[in-house]
């Protein structure tokens, strides 16, 4: 997992058989700035990060070189569920066993 942004980029192109004039006109910047990227003389800032991990359809985890996979895998929770563990991960730590404790009294309601 030790590969290199402008490498990554660089496999994306050719995966995609697109060249560097093409991914700058898409994105609207210049060539060079593509250029830029795939030769390792220039980084991308958050926002073009972003906007390449769109664009090809990966997570900015890949293109940093964090994950060797693509895409995260699809998750199994609906959307009550994801918004429960969002709200139990923004709680404070000595809030959190009082919504365990709560979940698990509606549980064994009957």
């Amino acid at each position: 997992m030790d590969i290199d942004f402008n490498i990554r980029l660089d496999n994306l192109l050719e995966e995609n058989n697109l060249t560097q004039k093409q991914l700058a006109l898409d994105l609207n910047v210049s060539s060079s700035t593509v250029s830029g990227y795939v030769t390792d003389y220039r980084k991308p800032d958050c926002e073009m990060l972003i906007r390449l991990a769109k664009y090809f359809d990966v997570t900015t985890d890949y293109l940093l070189g964090l994950s060797d996979e693509k895409k995260p895998a699809p998750s199994k929770l609906d959307a009550a569920e994801t918004k429960l563990i969002h709200l139990y991960r923004g709680l404070i730590p000595q809030r959190k066993p009082l919504l365990i404790e709560q979940a698990l009294f509606f549980h064994n309601l009957p």
